[in-house]
């Protein structure tokens, strides 16, 4: 095992995590060395697990699909995307019936069907109840025009997540931030985030541990996890396999529980 920085002893109790995806469990299509193994160590001892990703894209069927490919045993009760998030809220507002311009993959617009909100997909239409965005590796500038149009129109821009880039084998790719950023600078609106560090992603992930007495966020952001588990009172984890070096791991103020090299490393640090 290998703890980087910080007290296991925050730990004592756990039971109950809120894991995130990209850079914890996997990057891109591989899995981080010892991570299916990790989770099912967590599991075994009495840790319930959520996975909580801002990524919007993917499907739920396809989050299950990559994370049972690689050894992790996963059902759709323990997922939580931002865009599930995002539908939820959505459909709390009376959104059933209404219209939204999507920048996103099929992850979004999946959510968004699932409560009845009608995607616009006509290239030449440029109004819509909201413009909804999340990770889009098609994004164009047709695209950057429409929403920017709908949005000086009166359209609430809603994002799944705010995050600028994310983590491949290849380096750092511009995630949904880099995209809403656009869009904002196009349009001059501003967006609702849904995904980590805010409240709606984090109290939806807290409902899907009801019961559970002592709750950690385990992640490789200290801007999303971390903030988002520090502001529900969570133990906060920070991993260095994902974007977040060990120089600046150090430097964080406040700083993590506890770091930790990998997933991996955690079954071993548990307090007996």
């Amino acid at each position: 095992m290998s703890v980087a920085a910080g007290d296991p002893g925050v730990l004592h109790g756990l039971d109950g995590l809120v894991c995130d995806l990209d850079g914890v469990v996997y990057r891109g299509a591989e899995a981080i060395d010892g991570s299916p193994e990790a989770i099912a160590a967590l599991r075994e001892s009495g840790v319930r697990v959520v996975f909580c990703t801002n990524n919007a894209n993917p499907t739920i069927a396809r989050y299950l699909d990559k994370l049972r490919g690689m050894g992790v045993d996963v059902t759709p009760e323990q997922l939580v995307t931002s865009a599930v998030v995002t539908a939820e809220i959505l459909a709390a507002r009376g959104a059933s019936g209404r219209s939204a311009l999507v920048v996103g993959g099929e992850g979004l617009r999946e959510a968004l069907a699932s409560i009845d909100v009608t995607v616009v997909d006509d290239p030449s239409a440029r109004a819509a109840d909201y413009v909804v965005v999340g990770f889009d590796p098609e994004f164009t500038y047709d695209a950057l025009r429409r929403a920017s149009f709908a949005v000086q129109d009166g359209a609430q821009l809603i994002a799944s997540n705010a995050d600028p880039s994310f983590p491949a084998p290849d380096g750092l790719w511009p995630g949904a931030g880099s995209l809403v950023a656009a869009i904002e600078t196009a349009s001059g609106g501003r967006a609702e985030v849904m995904g980590k560090p805010h409240e709606p992603m984090m109290r939806v992930a807290e409902r899907h541990l009801a019961g559970a007495a002592k709750i950690a966020v385990i992640g490789d952001r200290p801007g999303t996890d971390l903030e988002g588990g520090r502001a529900m009172g969570w133990a906060t984890i920070l991993v260095l396999s994902g974007v977040t070096s060990a120089e600046q791991g150090r430097a964080l103020d406040p700083a993590p529980g506890l770091t930790l090299e990998s997933l991996a490393d955690l079954p071993g640090v548990l307090p007996q």
